[in-house]
């Protein structure tokens, strides 16, 4: 079931991610932060942009976000968004990322940015069939657990830019 993230979730989140922080180059994250910290960071995130979660009987089985791109106010019309699942192929991941993006549409947002640490053939794929096209490539962008990864950056366009544009839309009614 796909609803909004709820401050009770942290916890549950922060199981789903813990993996990727401990055992792989999907994040740059290299510790776990501690339970304070990671629901701190989310109420913030939820605080502003759209927070999904994927839930089946109680358990949280995956998540996606947008967030802040830069902290210039002129980039306030870009995203950054992230999409974590633990069972990837299901078509979570793809229907977490459409309520996300479908959001940041409708609050007047104007791109969409994905990071992608490769190799991730699911994430590309998941990224592509969301809509987003490839950008930019750093090569030996960061070292993580002893190796080197190249990180892929994508994009989806939300809306037409416009001169003299609305803001775009942040929630602040969060739980």
């Amino acid at each position: 079931m796909l609803r909004p993230y709820r401050s009770t979730d942290a916890a549950a989140v922060l199981a789903l991610y813990e993996p990727f922080v401990r055992d792989s180059g999907v994040t740059f994250e290299t510790d776990v932060p501690s339970l304070e910290d990671f629901s701190k960071r989310l109420a913030h995130i939820a605080g502003r942009f759209p927070f999904w979660v994927w839930e089946e009987d109680g358990t949280v089985l995956g998540y996606a976000y947008g967030t802040t791109h830069r902290e210039r106010i002129a980039y306030q019309w870009a995203v950054e968004t992230s999409v974590y699942v633990g069972r990837p192929g299901n078509g979570i991941g793809k229907q977490l990322y459409q309520k996300v993006l479908s959001e940041l549409r409708n609050r007047g947002f104007v791109w969409a940015y994905g990071v992608i640490t490769l190799p991730n053939v699911p994430s590309l794929a998941l990224h592509e069939a969301c809509g987003f096209e490839p950008f930019a490539r750093y090569d030996s962008a960061g070292q993580k657990l002893g190796t080197w990864y190249d990180v892929q950056w994508v994009r989806c366009s939300l809306n037409p830019a416009a001169p003299g544009m609305a803001e775009p839309q942040y929630d602040v009614s969060v739980e």
